[in-house]
């Protein structure tokens, strides 16, 4: 093992013992190291940006590709690309700036451990200064011992006298003694040099091998980020290569001919007429004769009978109305083929409506749920606010929100509570402020907006808005997704939205739909256990009810309502706690306090309800059904970031409509 700590011959060591100050000035060139390795990072950073930006621009060349001919397909292929690998290189410019921010911030703590070893040691420079002074005393003592040993040395031979020889040998004695004291002065003195230079050279060496593992360390975030680059920019070439061989030269042609067909009728053969027969005036002659030959130029026929279009409409064959599961199939099937809408003002709640209408009447057969009640619960989730107000200041971060609105279809069979079935399905929009528009119209190169996903191990599918999207389904992490807007197709939607609607201070953007399916009950925030009993013509129903906190531990539970409908000859009707009844509809109503995940006295509860009716019932027991709303989370989990330092988000509204039916 090399070390700092010195031994017998070691190199630190020396006439003028300045072994401390090469350690000291060695560890102070530490600060001089991670200062030129944060000035290689920014200037590689710098180098990244710049690639990005130029990577922007062959995609807008891309992009403005001219559309005709049959090689015009292929530049979407070459914009795709280049916005793929902008955002990488982007993606690492913006790693790289984390690294300098981690290097800055060693470089600091760096300073104040140089600043405290300093003061630990000035023992050690005392003992340097005290060895340096005290060796040269030592030198001193010794050339006047030595000169004074020379002179007698000198007398001696030249015969001197006897009184003149006793006075050297006395100062000769003297000088041996004085020599004598600074060897013993100098060995003591050494000693503490020795033993303050051990204890320094050792925290020298702590403190060396602390900054080279950082360092390294530092430098081995900076090989992985650029490693990772590299593997997404050779996914992004593979995904190009790949796409380009799968457009074929006869997939180009028969796109062209598609899109500029002019028809595929041929002209039909026209025989030879006599004179007379083309003028006869009969009137169904005159239409057959039309008929048959559509290229006659005579406009009489256009003018005295214009042609009829029959339309033959063949209704849906008849079906048991009371049969819920094909409707639900059907209404399943529809939703599933809609693609995302444009927000457009009473168009879009026309559509959510529906889509309501589909999951709460899939909850309640019966109808439970009427017009009303789907209309109140529509106006408790929708994106109720933007972004923040937008700066025109190229400097600063652009604000976007995020609305993640969640609606669970949960089937609770029985008196067991864990006999569950649940199905999530999601909305993800994006919020743009009015003044964005402006912003992209005066850049000519705006960043491209991405975010990610995450905790979406949970999700089974997803449905992008493939107008606006794009994604890498070769990602490698099942929890996370990533998604970039075609910026482009952006700005002439937010351009349309402003045309259309020019006082608005903020447009909302439909991103994407997901879904999530589960028969674990712990995914429901409200378990419920219902059980029936018949007695009779006596019926008696209870339903308990509890808040399950794993799915949204902080998250209230409100407009809590249940129902129950009821046979048309039941009588003597009794409620715990009391309920509303509709008579006409022939329904029980509770409207139940706010319940809370984390208060148990306010998270469940019992609900029971007794009847009698005319005759002993024989179908099947009723069927209750549940709906909540609730704000601030997602039940599926999942969360919606922005990656890249252009944009902010500014708010992520999470709310979910929930409802549940029990079959008892």
């Amino acid at each position: 093992m090399i070390t700092l700590v010195p031994e017998r011959g070691s190199s630190i060591r020396g006439e003028k013992n300045a072994g401390f100050d090469v350690l000291y000035h060695n560890m102070k060139h530490g600060q001089l190291a991670t200062k030129e390795l944060a000035e290689f990072v920014r200037e590689s950073a710098a180098i990244e940006e710049t690639y990005s930006k130029s990577m922007s621009k062959l995609a807008k060349m891309a992009s403005n590709g001219s559309p005709q001919g049959t090689f015009a397909p292929m530049w979407d292929v070459f914009r795709v690309s280049s916005d793929k690998l902008a955002l990488c290189h982007l993606e690492l410019m913006r790693k790289m700036n984390d690294l300098i921010r981690e290097i800055n911030k060693y470089g600091d703590e760096q300073v104040k451990i140089h600043r405290k070893t300093k003061e630990e040691m000035v023992g050690t420079v005392e003992a340097v200064q005290a060895l340096q002074v005290q060796s040269g005393h030592l030198q001193k003592s010794k050339e006047g011992y030595h000169g004074k040993c020379l002179e007698l040395d000198r007398l001696r031979k030249e015969g001197a006298p006897q009184k003149e020889l006793e006075k050297a040998e006395l100062k000769s004695k003297k000088a041996a003694e004085s020599f004598a004291l600074c060897i013993e002065k100098y060995n003591r003195v050494g000693g503490e040099f020795e033993q303050k230079m051990s204890e320094s050279s050792q925290k020298f060496q702590e403190i060396e091998e602390a900054h080279l593992r950082q360092m390294k360390q530092l430098i081995k975030g900076y090989s992985h980020s650029i490693e990772d680059t590299h593997v997404q920019v050779g996914q992004v070439h593979e995904e190009f290569k790949q796409n380009v061989e799968n457009i074929g030269i006869d997939n180009l042609i028969q796109k062209f001919a598609e899109q500029k067909g002019t028809g595929k009728d041929r002209p039909a053969l026209v025989g030879f007429e006599e004179y007379m027969t083309a003028m006869a005036p009969e009137g169904g002659k005159k239409s057959r004769e039309k008929e048959n030959n559509f290229y006659s130029s005579d406009s009489d026929f256009d003018d005295e009978e214009p042609k009829k279009f029959h339309i033959q409409i063949r209704p849906v064959a008849s079906s048991n109305r009371s049969s819920s599961a094909a409707t639900e199939k059907e209404l399943k099937a529809t939703i599933g083929a809609l693609t995302l809408p444009p927000n457009r003002g009473a168009r879009q709640q026309v559509v959510l409506v529906v889509f309501f209408s589909f999951i709460f009447f899939s909850y309640c057969k019966n109808s439970l749920y009427k017009k009303h009640d789907l209309l109140h619960l529509f106006s408790t989730v929708h994106l109720s606010r933007g972004p923040s107000p937008i700066s025109l200041s190229t400097q600063e971060a652009w604000p976007v929100a995020a609305a993640i609105t969640e609606y669970i279809n949960a089937y609770f069979k029985g008196g067991q509570h864990n006999r569950c079935l649940v199905k999530i399905t999601g909305d993800l929009t994006m919020s743009f402020p009015a003044g964005i528009t402006r912003i992209f119209t005066a850049n000519p190169n705006v960043p491209v907006l991405s975010f990610r996903l995450v905790n979406i191990s949970r999700i089974d599918h997803f449905l992008p808005n493939q107008k606006l999207l794009y994604s890498d389904p070769s990602q490698s992490d099942p929890d996370t997704r990533d998604f970039w807007f075609n910026m482009q197709a952006l700005q002439l939607y937010l351009q349309r939205e402003a045309e259309l609607n020019p006082q608005a201070s903020y447009y909302n953007v439909g991103l994407l739909k997901y879904q999530v399916s589960s028969q674990d009950p712990g995914r429901a925030p409200l378990l419920l256990s219902a059980e029936c009993q018949r007695s009779g013509t006596v019926t008696r129903v209870s339903l308990d009810y509890h808040c399950c906190p794993a799915t949204a531990p902080s998250t209230q539970l409100t407009a809590v309502q249940v129902l129950l409908p009821l046979d048309h000859t039941a009588t003597d009707l009794q409620c715990q706690p009391p309920a509303s009844w509709n008579a006409e509809e022939r329904r029980l109503l509770w409207k139940l306090p706010n319940l809370s995940p984390t208060n148990h006295s306010k998270g469940s509860g019992t609900l029971c309800a007794s009847w009698q009716c005319l005759e002993v019932p024989r179908g099947p027991p009723p069927s209750l059904a549940v709906q909540f709303v609730g704000s601030g989370a997602s039940l599926s989990g999942m969360d919606v970031e922005l990656v890249g330092s252009r944009y902010r988000m500014s708010l992520v509204k999470k709310r979910f409509a929930t409802g549940a039916e029990c079959f008892l």
